[in-house]
C-alpha cells in the first residue's frame, strides 16, 4: 500500500513538474516573441504608441530616422518631415505600403507661409488628431563671437529656434484636444561654455528656454513639453564640416572627455530617451531637459579647446584667421564672407 502511494506521489509530482516546465516554455516563448520591442526599449509598448498620431521633423537625420523606425514598429501613424532626402531604410518601406506614414519635404529657412501650408497637409493626413510632436531637425553653424556674421545669426535663429516656435504654435490647438506631448532636441552646448560654439550654444539655449516656458504655460491644458540634450553623437552632423583628417584627430580627442567607455552616444541611444519622454511612463515630466553626455560635463573645462590644437588646413586665410583656425569651432572652414 505504501509502495502504491509512493508511486502515485511520484506520478503526481512528475505531472506538476511537466506542467510547470511546459508553462515556463510557453512564457519564455512569449518573452522571446516580444524581445525585439521590450529589449530595445522597455517604453516601446503597444499601449504607449499604437494608433498614436505623430509628427516628427528631421526624420532623415541619424537620430530622427531612429525615432521614426521605433514609432512605426509600435503602430503609430506618422507624418515625417525631411529637408532634402527621404529617410532611406528597408525597415520603413512596409509602413509606406500600408499607409502608416507620409513624408513631407520642408525647408525651415523658407517663409512662414510655407510652414503653415505643410503643417495643414500633415494634420489633414492625421485626421485632425495629434498626440505627439517630436523635433529632430537642426543645422550646425560654425563660428565664434568674433567671426560670426549677422546673416549666420539670422539663419541660425530661423532654422533652429523660430521654426520650432512656429510649428509648436500651430500644433497647440490639436495637442490640447489629446493632452499630447512634445519632445525637442537640444544640445549639451546649451549648458557648458566652449570656444567656437557661440552660434550653436546660443540656439540651443533658446530652445531650452522655449521648452521650459512653453511647458509652464501649456501645463494647464495637459500638454507636456520636454527636451533631450546630447553631447557628441556618432554621425553627428557638425562633423561634416571637417575634413577626414581633421575629424579623426578632433573626434579622438573629444572621446577622451567622455568618461563612460571613452565613446560617443549612438543615435539609437538618444532616440531611446526621446521615446521615453514621449511615452506614458513620463506622464509626470514636463519642462525637463535630459542631458546625455557620458560624463562629458564632469570632465570638461572652458580651456580644453586650447589644449587640443588641430593643424590649420586653410593656407589662404589671413593671419588673424590662421590664429583662430588652430582650434575646432573657431572658423576652421571659413564662413564665406
Amino acid at each position: 500500500m505504501k509502495m502504491e502511494n509512493s508511486k502515485s506521489n511520484i506520478i503526481n509530482n512528475n505531472n506538476v513538474i511537466n506542467n510547470n516546465i511546459n508553462n515556463n516554455v510557453i512564457n519564455t516563448n512569449n518573452v522571446i516573441n516580444n524581445y525585439s520591442l521590450s529589449t530595445i526599449n522597455p517604453y516601446l509598448k503597444s499601449d504607449n504608441f499604437k494608433d498614436k498620431h505623430v509628427i516628427i521633423t528631421g526624420s532623415a537625420g541619424a537620430i530622427g530616422s531612429s525615432v521614426l523606425i521605433k514609432l512605426l514598429q509600435c503602430g503609430s501613424k506618422v507624418v515625417a518631415f525631411y529637408h532634402k532626402t527621404i529617410p532611406n531604410s528597408s525597415q520603413i518601406i512596409p509602413y509606406i505600403n500600408n499607409k502608416s506614414i507620409i513624408f513631407i519635404q520642408l525647408d525651415f529657412e523658407k517663409v512662414s507661409l510655407k510652414i503653415t501650408e505643410k503643417f495643414k497637409e500633415a494634420i489633414t493626413f492625421l485626421g485632425g488628431i495629434l498626440d505627439i510632436l517630436i523635433f529632430c531637425h537642426g543645422k550646425y553653424f560654425k563660428g565664434d563671437f568674433r567671426t560670426v556674421r549677422t546673416l549666420d545669426l539670422d539663419q541660425n535663429y530661423k532654422i533652429n529656434v523660430r521654426a520650432n516656435f512656429h510649428f509648436l504654435s500651430l500644433a497647440v490647438p490639436f495637442l490640447k484636444m489629446t493632452k499630447g506631448n512634445v519632445v525637442m532636441l537640444s544640445a549639451m552646448e546649451s549648458k557648458i561654455v566652449e570656444n567656437g560654439n557661440f552660434l550653436h550654444a546660443l540656439a540651443k539655449s533658446m530652445i531650452n528656454s522655449l521648452i521650459q516656458n512653453s511647458a509652464l504655460e501649456l501645463a494647464s491644458f495637459g500638454i507636456r513639453i520636454n527636451g533631450v540634450a546630447p553631447s557628441f553623437v556618432e554621425s553627428d552632423f557638425r562633423n561634416k564640416s571637417l575634413t577626414d583628417n581633421m575629424a579623426r584627430i578632433y573626434l579622438q580627442q573629444m572621446k577622451g572627455y567622455h568618461l563612460l567607455n571613452k565613446q560617443f552616444q549612438t543615435p539609437d541611444e538618444i532616440a531611446n530617451i526621446i521615446i521615453f519622454l514621449a511615452s506614458k511612463e513620463a506622464e509626470f515630466m514636463t519642462g525637463e531637459i535630459i542631458y546625455i553626455d557620458s560624463g562629458y560635463e564632469l570632465n570638461h573645462d572652458t580651456s580644453f579647446m586650447q589644449k587640443h590644437k588641430i593643424p590649420n588646413q586653410n593656407k589662404d586665410n589671413n593671419k588673424d584667421n590662421n590664429k583662430n583656425n588652430q582650434y575646432y569651432g573657431s572658423n576652421i572652414i571659413n564662413n564665406n564672407k
